[in-house]
């Protein structure tokens, strides 16, 4: 255990110490500062790739819908006290409001749906 120490110790010593093996000229800056200029590449995914997370995004929220209404289900059938409560008439639309403002917080904190 000890060797193991010394040795993660000894690979985060090197790793901060180490530097970079070549010099840094003026003529290399100037062929990164080309290389640069001359990237036209968009970052924006394309709308192919929306659709994918969109996709993705519904199939997961429906996946997990699923097993929640059927856990939820179950729990009724054998008369679980919480689960009795939680879904009385009145307290059923605060459920379903919830799922809206999830994803309303969601929209605001993360910049999107996906979260990315």
């Amino acid at each position: 255990m000890k060797k193991l120490i010394l040795l993660l110790i000894t690979l985060t010593t090197l790793t901060t110490v180490s530097y970079a093996s070549f010099p840094i000229t003026e003529s290399n800056t100037e062929i990164l500062k080309t290389i640069i200029s001359e990237d036209t590449e968009e970052d924006e995914p394309s709308l192919l790739v929306y659709t994918l997370r969109g996709i993705l995004f519904v199939s997961v929220l429906g996946f997990v819908s699923y097993f929640l209404i059927r856990a939820l289900r179950r729990a009724w059938r054998r008369d679980v006290p919480w689960v009795k409560k939680l879904l009385r008439w009145k307290n059923i639309w605060w459920l379903l409001l919830v799922i809206p403002i999830f994803l309303i917080l969601s929209l605001l904190s993360g910049g999107g749906v996906s979260g990315l």
